[in-house]
């Protein structure tokens, strides 16, 4: 018990010789947490700007440009567009994101836009 009170006050005794120690510790974690986008909206895995998208009638190559700010959809058998959707179609597009069977189209601020397919209507959208 003895040594780890002294343990302990080695660590003051430190800070108070070193008091820009505890201002440097905590720039270097703050350093850590922002390079790695700690709490920053990113996309998840499974995302991308290039998705294929098939049924029995359709078969769809979808296409996120976020710096157009646009989303083209492709026939993927013949490689002609077959629509093309803008920000005031489907909001912000930055990438895409498919889950459940549902295509989402996602903002830089990560807003999300529903899309549902094949009719190519907007049918909901939320805020990160």
């Amino acid at each position: 018990m003895a040594s780890r009170q002294h343990a302990g006050m080695n660590f003051a005794m430190t800070l108070r010789t070193h008091p820009w120690l505890a201002a440097a510790s905590l720039l270097a974690l703050l350093l850590v947490i922002v390079l790695n986008g700690f709490g920053l909206v990113r996309p998840l895995p499974g995302s991308g700007s290039l998705m294929r998208w098939h049924d029995a009638r359709h078969d769809w190559l979808l296409v996120a440009d976020d710096q157009a700010n646009q989303l083209t959809v492709y026939d993927a058998t013949s490689g002609r567009p077959v629509r093309r959707f803008g920000a005031g179609d489907v909001g912000d597009v930055a990438t895409l994101m498919q889950r459940d069977g549902r295509l989402f189209v996602v903002g830089d601020d990560g807003k999300r836009n529903e899309l549902e397919l094949p009719q190519l209507k907007t049918v909901a959208s939320s805020t990160p």
